[in-house]
């Protein structure tokens, strides 16, 4: 009788110990759960290099868009190629941006290094973030000013590799060294002569999903963030011209 008393006490000693583990179990499946959701829900909408994703119409792979009918316009800066290249990259950016010059100083150059004016075009276009860069409004009109005595990309590369410096005054200096009329120069720029222009390419920006910079469009399609040259852009480029189709989520290139 004694016996059976305390085989039962530890089949019930057993038993507890039993539950207690399944507590334990479905309280750390219960926070796997948690953390995946989240994962699900607030990663693909972020980028680790300075964007935002644009809008996500493919539940199946995170930052999937349908291509951007982006018409290209005489307005256009092209820092390489031309409208007749066969892939065509147009580029939303700041320069006041330091992703933008992150990416200025790997996928831009390299792009330009790499590949001929046929095979690919590279389109400037302004995005400035002015509730958060105080300098890149009048950084993009300066541009513009200097685009009128043909200088536009020599001053685009200026204000990446030299920045921002003290702003209008630093601005100035630069269509000195550049030997632009700084008399035209500097009243183009006092006047906010390209306020309006870069307010519109702003506006257009967003109508084609651009939250943040830098932004790329190849032949459409979106590349967010300052992605790398050799992991993302190349392939994107090689699979354009292959005519092949493709998607970049946080950098990550993928074939469809």
């Amino acid at each position: 009788m004694e016996e059976n008393k305390m085989k039962g006490e530890a089949k019930s000693d057993m038993i507890t110990i039993k539950k207690d583990a399944l507590w334990k179990y479905s309280t750390f499946a219960l926070i796997g759960v948690l953390v995946l959701v989240m994962l699900f829900f607030v990663l693909p909408g972020k980028s680790t290099t300075g964007n935002v994703v644009a809008g996500n119409n493919n539940p199946t792979l995170p930052g999937v868009v349908e291509k951007a009918d982006i018409k290209l316009s005489n307005d256009d800066h092209f820092l390489k190629g031309n409208a007749d290249s066969k892939v065509v990259i147009v580029e939303y950016s700041d320069f006041e941006c330091p992703f933008c010059e992150r990416a200025y100083s790997d996928a831009v150059k390299k792009i330009k290094q790499t590949y001929s004016d046929s095979d690919v075009a590279i389109v400037y276009r302004h995005f400035p973030l002015t509730q958060i860069h105080q300098n890149a409004q009048k950084a993009a009109e300066a541009s513009e000013c200097a685009a009128e005595q043909g200088k536009f990309n020599e001053m685009h590369d200026v204000l990446f590799e030299q920045r921002m410096g003290s702003g209008v005054p630093t601005f100035k200096q630069y269509a000195v060294n550049l030997g632009l009329d700084t008399a035209k120069f500097n009243k183009c720029l006092d006047d906010d002569k390209y306020a309006d222009k870069v307010e519109k390419s702003t506006q257009e920006g967003s109508s084609f999903g651009v939250q943040g910079t830098p932004a790329f469009f190849v032949n459409g399609g979106i590349i967010s963030g300052a992605c790398p040259f050799d992991a993302t852009f190349a392939k994107v480029i090689e699979a354009e011209k292959d005519g092949k189709k493709w998607a970049v989520t946080q950098c990550q290139f993928a074939k469809l």
